[in-house]
């Protein structure tokens, strides 16, 4: 099967993976994202911020200059 945008052949794998798939890796709108644990607690992580790539970079940045992580940065994204 071909894509359906570019017209190159689907790989077998992602076809494997993804039977009704119409278009090929570089072509797919799907963006990939990344989850940070949230702390909810004083030591506990119960939940998970699903963000994109360009914020993960970001909050690993954050939590390596500050120790902070997420959760500060998600804290001060819902205030705006």
């Amino acid at each position: 099967m071909n894509c359906v945008r570019c017209g190159y052949p689907i790989p077998q794998a992602r076809l494997a993976a993804l039977p009704n798939a119409r278009t090929c890796i570089n072509c797919s709108q799907t963006q990939r994202v990344a989850g940070f644990p949230l702390i909810t607690g004083k030591t506990e992580y119960s939940a998970l911020q699903i963000v994109s790539q360009e914020d993960a970079r970001r909050l690993q940045r954050m939590q390596a200059r500050r120790g902070t992580g997420a959760s500060a940065y998600i804290t001060k994204e819902k205030r705006n």
